[in-house]
């Protein structure tokens, strides 16, 4: 059962009050209907894929970000971050882009650079872990603020990828190699991704997705032997750590088999990329619809004047990281936390390893006050009407949604999480991966930009690197 249940695909979206996964709430989506000001009809969305028609797992293209409009609207930003997780879990080579050569899986050497391994169809190069200590600059894969990790209640450990496509593991290379200055920004105009291009092409690499533009992508997956409905996963094939359960409050990787191959199961995903005007990047996060239960929270419905309307918590029914009817108190809190040199999980003070209720304190990336009911509803009608076209043609696509995103008014960089500048999903998190990073007294409710604020363009991302490994040697850099 979806998220949402649509009236019409002119935009007319009726919102399911309790935002859950059980079929009985949907049924109260007839209460009330969500303002539709960031609607999508068939005929633009048909536009995204590739064939000219919305299909059942169809290829959609990526958004054009080097044509994207100087003159948007916040809907456009989430129309851009949308298509782009559409992209980007599109069919290919067996597989999904995801998995592709366009895109690269980053692992981290000894002294926490970046390497970027190339994906292969036919190949399973996926190499997936869990959250270690984070280091000064670079988060290997999971976790935001510390080296907690996650369980989910049916005991899969949560596993965490790190990728980059080859527009920005190019771009890192020149930088790394001495062919674009230290200085030089995440391009977000045809001339700056112009030197890109050409830079590849002299190391004799093509870039087919070059007016993405640089992409880089966090993702969180489960074991997919444990959910139930697998047909509303993506799944894709990966090797993960092997830990052998040595007790309650430790978990220990097996010496005689470090790693084994699993498939998993995806539950969340952030796309971050610039776009035209916007070296900043669009940072938006999307998750699976049975992963948690929202927060109280407030959308405005298509009544004159349109008063900002509550939907209540409700954790009612089955998720994969919330008991059915789990509440709010006591939920949040580490279980256990990886050890970062050994790898070892070990169980936070008083705890054993095991699992904690979840929930997203800021559904939608905004507090859960009226004032965010704008900026809510339009995130739901996008997600509303996507989702009721997918589920027209049985997409498994249809089982995600976006959370939000958040950028700058201006393209301005942010140098702090209270930045003026700042426009969308101003608290966003991915209950997945930043989910003791939500809330708490050591560290406030601060957005994407609490952690990845900077001076500079490159200085928001914590994967890009000058120090990162190139992908050719200086020595090939062919002015």
């Amino acid at each position: 059962m979806n998220r949402f249940s649509a009236s019409g695909l002119a935009g007319v979206i009726a919102l399911a009050v309790a935002l859950g996964p059980s079929p009985a709430k949907a049924a109260n989506a007839s209460l009330k209907y969500v303002d539709t000001a960031c609607s999508i009809s068939p005929t633009e969305f048909s536009t995204w894929f590739a064939s000219g028609s919305i299909t059942d797992n169809g290829s959609v293209t990526f958004a054009d970000s080097v044509s994207f409009p100087l003159q948007n609207t916040k809907c456009d930003f989430y129309k851009w971050a949308h298509q782009m997780f559409l992209w980007i879990t599109s069919p290919a080579g067996g597989s999904i882009v995801l998995d592709s050569p366009v895109f690269f899986d980053v692992n981290f050497n000894s002294g926490g650079n970046a390497v970027y391994v190339p994906n292969t169809f036919g190949k399973m190069n996926n190499a997936f872990a869990l959250r270690g200590t984070k280091p000064q600059k670079i988060q290997p894969g999971g976790q935001a603020g510390g080296g907690d990790t996650l369980l989910s209640l049916n005991d899969s450990l949560v596993y965490f990828g790190v990728h980059a496509n080859d527009v920005y593991a190019w771009f890192n290379t020149a930088v790394s190699n001495g062919a674009l200055p230290a200085t030089t920004p995440f391009p977000s105009s045809q001339s700056e991704l112009n030197a890109i291009v050409q830079y590849a092409a002299q190391n004799g690499a093509t870039l087919p997705d070059a007016n993405a533009l640089t992409m880089e992508l966090k993702t969180a997956w489960v074991d997919a032997a444990t959910v139930s409905n697998l047909d509303e996963y993506i799944t894709i094939t990966s090797v993960v750590p092997n830990y052998q359960k040595t007790s309650t409050t430790q978990w220990t990787i097996d010496p005689k088999m470090p790693s084994i191959p699993k498939t998993l199961a995806l539950v969340g995903i952030h796309v971050v990329g610039p776009v035209n005007g916007h070296p900043e990047m669009v940072w938006a996060t999307f998750e699976h619809h049975r992963n948690a239960p929202d927060n109280d929270f407030y959308f405005e419905p298509r009544f004159t004047p349109p008063t900002p309307l509550l939907v209540p918590f409700d954790s009612s029914g089955t998720w994969t990281f919330m008991s059915n009817g789990g509440s709010r108190d006591g939920a949040l809190v580490a279980q256990m936390t990886v050890d970062g040199s050994t790898g070892n999980i070990n169980a936070t003070a008083g705890n054993t390893i095991s699992q904690n209720n979840v929930y997203r304190v800021n559904p939608w990336g905004n507090a859960p006050t009226p004032a965010s009911a704008e900026n809510n509803s339009e995130l739901i009608s996008l997600n509303g009407d996507i989702i009721a076209m997918l589920t027209m043609v049985n997409d498994m696509r249809a089982n995600y949604f976006q959370v939000g995103g958040v950028w700058t008014n201006n393209g301005s960089i942010p140098s702090s999480p209270t930045d003026s500048h700042l426009v969308g999903s101003l608290l966003l998190a991915n209950a997945t991966m930043e989910t003791y990073h939500q809330k708490g007294s050591a560290t406030p409710d601060m957005g994407c930009f609490g952690c990845h604020q900077s001076t500079t363009s490159t200085g928001t991302s914590h994967l890009f690197s000058p120090s990162n490994v190139p992908l050719v040697p200086p020595a090939s850099n062919k002015q």
